[in-house]
């Protein structure tokens, strides 16, 4: 594995790239550090509804042109917006890395929406609430967000709301963007067949900008308590949220193998009980988002309207015996292997290995080697692991969705 090279100019902006031999191809994104998270309260779903009209057009090119080299590139162009970090990005054979950099620097620096192009996002903005409203399990896991993180932004739902996304205007979005394109809050990241010199210069657009300071948010005090919501669905849909530590913690990479010991996989404590022994599901999940000063440990699953308190029970009964356990070493070190052996494919999965050095850049402030990240999983103790649940499973909100309450 070769070394990651990192060039940090006078603006903040980095540009980090790694070269895999014997690839052929790139996968690479802009990434900025802004998401939901960010907004103010008249602004909820601005981060979401900007990423969509980054695709409006930029330059001399209007959307239609962008779909166009998009496909004659061969990869797939699309972005995401999270609670803190939006990305644009794509995998494209090698020699279209520096077009693909000049195209995303300039759909940042210089969209060319109007205020058709606004009214057609926002619809179809409008349209993707519409949708995760339709999906009870979406919308559970982000009622159950909102209510455990209640007052703070985290718990804002990333698609924003109705009333806001239509009331943008384009002077209002242009502002807004502007607000966010400071070199601080940016990177350009690289993985494959890179050429990092002939990067930096594609992204020397992106070097004008000011240098600026990354927001500064509090954490939010989690809620402890439940609460249901009737809705008619097929299923009742049930939902676990617990604080969990930030990415740079120290206790992260034992929450991690907590997670995964309790519903991370098949072999989990709350799979094994709750699908295969009582067949109260067809799946149950459990999962962490580490952020910058915090993360959210979220266990979900649904059921038969007429068992869910007997799932309910299970879930708790099943979590509470491991607390009153322990995790056994075998179990510690089956986990361990499971989560290098992510790390290891992660490596060789261009776009997956790109995502991660952004994630690090932003979170870190440094590239551990795989050895060090594996060192990390291998200091974590069972009494570790039970330390980090103990204090998440203290501090958890129950939220249900169905056609009655739980009773």
């Amino acid at each position: 594995m070769t070394a990651i090279e990192t060039t940090t100019f006078s603006n903040g902006l980095r540009v980090i790239s790694r070269i895999l031999p014997g690839a052929r191809s790139v996968a690479l994104g802009l990434w900025l550090f802004n998401g939901s998270r960010h907004e103010q309260a008249e602004q909820q779903g601005y981060a979401h509804l900007l990423e969509h009209l980054f695709f409006k057009g930029c330059g001399e090119l209007d959307a239609q042109a962008i779909a166009r080299l998009s496909d004659r590139w061969g990869g797939q162009l699309n972005a995401f917006t999270g609670r803190e970090l939006t990305a644009l990005h794509s995998w494209v054979p090698a020699e279209r890395q520096v077009e693909l950099t000049e195209l995303l620097t300039s759909m940042v620096l210089d969209p060319r929406f109007d205020a058709a192009d606004l009214a057609s996002e926002q619809n179809v903005v409008l349209q993707e609430i519409a949708a995760q409203q339709d999906a009870p399990d979406e919308a559970a896991e982000s009622l159950a967000i909102e209510l455990a993180c209640r007052g703070n932004p985290l718990g804002r739902e990333i698609l924003g709301v109705a009333e806001t996304v239509q009331s943008a205007t384009v002077m209002g979005m242009q502002t807004y963007r502007k607000s966010l394109l400071q070199g601080s809050r940016l990177a350009v990241v690289a993985v494959g067949a890179v050429d990092h010199a002939a990067l930096c210069r594609a992204a020397e657009p992106l070097t004008a900008l000011p240098l600026g300071e990354r927001p500064q948010v509090a954490a939010p005090a989690m809620f402890i308590g439940e609460q249901h919501q009737e809705r008619d669905c097929e299923q009742a849909h049930l939902v676990w949220v617990l604080p969990a530590p930030a990415i740079a913690a120290v206790d992260y990479p034992a929450a991690a193998i907590a997670n995964q010991l309790l519903g991370g996989g098949i072999s989990s404590r709350l799979f094994q009980e709750v699908r295969e022994r009582l067949g109260l599901v067809y799946d149950i999940r459990s999962g962490i988002e580490g952020f910058t000063d915090c993360g959210l440990w979220i266990i979900q699953t649904a059921c038969q309207p007429e068992r869910a308190m007997q799932c309910r029970q299970a879930v708790e009964r099943t979590t509470e015996a491991f607390l009153e356990q322990g995790p056994t070493a075998r179990e510690v070190a089956d986990a361990r292997e499971y989560l290098a052996a992510v790390l290891a494919l992660e490596e060789d999965t261009l776009e997956s290995h790109m995502e991660h050095l952004a994630r690090e850049s932003f979170y870190l402030g440094r590239h551990p080697t795989l050895q060090e990240r594996l060192q990390s999983l291998m200091d974590v103790t069972p009494e570790h692991v039970l330390q980090v649940l103990e204090t998440a499973w203290a501090t958890r909100w129950h939220f249900s969705l169905g056609a009655r309450k739980l009773e």
